[in-house]
């Protein structure tokens, strides 16, 4: 829902400083970064320069420029969604550590085998890339697919599997791109990033609400909000949020609020109690925070406390759990306490960044809500119960409150598998 925990900035502002140019070298016959801005001359298409896997004796073979750098974020893990399918959800960086722009004219993910996975044609690549060039850098025809002379960009990887056998252990990038190099517009390839998968499984946890028809907001396979809240904290790039749900109840007639919608009250979730997921030690107490008025969300606590009154329980083996949103003065659990899968932990509100009443979940690998990195986690048992466009609901929160709910063909029992957006959750009570 749009406004909710992690939208509090631009996209654009918040990497702005990581799209300054990143020192200078000198390539031959180039003057140094910080110079040079311009695009890459069109010409007719050349050929792909080669690299050292072209000779036989590396010795003897020239050097390996790969002018745009592809760097690893994180690394994925395997788990299942509500849909089915088995998801390896992750981000790799690309930098043009280059004096010329560089144009990405395709881009490839290959298992360990050398079998492509997914091509990105220059319409997906666009889509699924966030480019961090200055805007009056951009070119009207370039499909979003040019880096500026030290420009970034973050690709957004979504992959899925019909089972756990057709994922891969390994993971190759391979980009091809087009840039002005040592006097001339060459194309250059690099293929050297590698990502090995995560053998870890997923969390398994039980329900962080009861019953209900819980409405799953921004979550893993989105292309927006969530999944796309990758943050430059404590000097890493970091995405705890990559697996995160807001959760939203809907009454039985399908509205997410009653009367004007202008009150926290006439919102159904509003109050309902929130529970453990699973045993653990209570890290982190919030209580300090008035709840926003709906859709109107302000002060400080939107950017430095954006999940507004929280909890956050060490859930063990290195994975936390984080609550944000509570009503003020519901928090029932302090800091060292112990918890029980079950237990009720406050109460569902709506202080922090957020735009009305929710509840912002997600586990991640430390317990700084937005500086740890997300985890996937599964729920051990739930229900789907019908789903809703989510620009449409976003839509109805504007406006009468009427969510455009239909029945899914997922409707019916689920175990092992963590709920896709758009969808509607109910749990054990």
């Amino acid at each position: 829902m749009r406004g909710f925990l992690m939208r509090f900035v631009s996209v654009a502002g918040v990497f702005f400083a990581l799209s300054l140019l990143v020192g200078s070298f000198d390539w031959p016959g180039q003057q140094c970064l910080a110079a040079t801005t311009g695009g890459a001359k069109k010409s007719a298409p050349v050929p792909v320069e080669p690299t050292p896997s072209h000779f036989p004796n590396r010795a003897v073979a020239p050097c390996d420029w790969t002018p745009l750098m592809l760097l690893p974020v994180s690394s994925p893990r395997l788990f299942r969604g509500s849909d089915g399918l088995y998801n390896l959800v992750y981000e790799v960086q690309m930098l043009n550590y280059n004096a010329a722009a560089s144009k990405v004219l395709s881009f490839e993910v290959l298992d360990q085998n050398g079998h492509v996975i997914k091509a990105y044609t220059p319409a997906e690549l666009k889509k699924n890339t966030l480019n961090l060039k200055d805007a009056k850098a951009a070119k009207k025809d370039d499909k979003g697919n040019i880096l500026p002379a030290g420009g970034s960009g973050i690709v957004w990887i979504n992959l899925e599997f019909k089972d756990k056998e057709s994922a891969p252990k390994e993971l190759l990038h391979k980009v091809v791109v087009e840039t002005d190099f040592a006097g001339k517009t060459r194309r250059f390839e690099n293929a050297h990033q590698r990502v090995r998968v995560d053998e870890k499984s997923p969390v398994v946890i039980g329900p962080p609400l009861k019953g209900g028809r819980w409405y799953a907001a921004g979550g893993y396979a989105g292309d927006f909000g969530h999944r796309r809240a990758l943050f430059p904290l404590g000097n890493r790039l970091v995405a705890a949020q990559r697996y995160a749900i807001d959760w939203l109840l809907m009454t039985d007639d399908d509205h997410v609020f009653t009367g004007s919608g202008k009150e926290c009250s006439q919102y159904p979730g509003y109050g309902k109690p929130l529970i453990a997921v699973a045993d653990g030690t209570v890290v982190g107490v919030v209580d300090k925070f008035p709840d926003q008025i709906p859709n109107h969300a302000t002060g400080d606590q939107l950017a430095f406390y954006p999940g507004g009154n929280s909890v956050v329980i060490d859930i063990g083996n290195g994975n936390f759990a984080f609550y944000a949103h509570m009503k003020p003065g519901s928090v029932k659990v302090k800091e060292g306490q112990k918890v029980k899968r079950g237990e009720v932990i406050g109460l569902l509100g709506s202080s922090g960044n957020s735009t009305a009443p929710h509840l912002h979940f997600h586990v991640m690998d430390g317990p700084s809500i937005l500086g740890s990195q997300g985890v996937p986690y599964v729920f051990d048992s739930f229900s789907v119960k019908g789903t809703a466009n989510e620009a449409a609901t976003e839509k109805a929160m504007e406006k009468d409150g009427v969510a455009p709910v239909v029945k899914s063909k997922f409707d019916g029992k689920h175990s092992d598998e963590l709920p896709r957006e758009s969808m509607l959750i109910v749990f054990p009570e």
